[in-house]
């Protein structure tokens, strides 16, 4: 296992790249992959704005359950 040089930053990538799966694989409905990830909605669009996510516009999506 290669130790990163910066900690912090190698884990926002890991938590970004998980997020973003979750969010493909439930069509970018946030509730869904929240869910899926076993977080609240508000923690998920947290992590989502922290993170820089970019997701479709809002009107293409939505956060009701699938």
């Amino acid at each position: 296992i290669t130790i990163p040089s910066d900690l912090q930053s190698h884990l926002d990538s890991q938590e970004r790249e998980i997020l973003i799966q979750a969010l493909r694989e439930t069509g970018f409905n946030r509730t869904a992959a929240a869910a899926r990830l076993g977080l609240s909605l508000r923690q998920m669009r947290y992590r989502i704005a922290r993170l820089n996510i970019e997701t479709p516009p809002s009107s293409e999506i939505s956060d009701e359950p699938v």
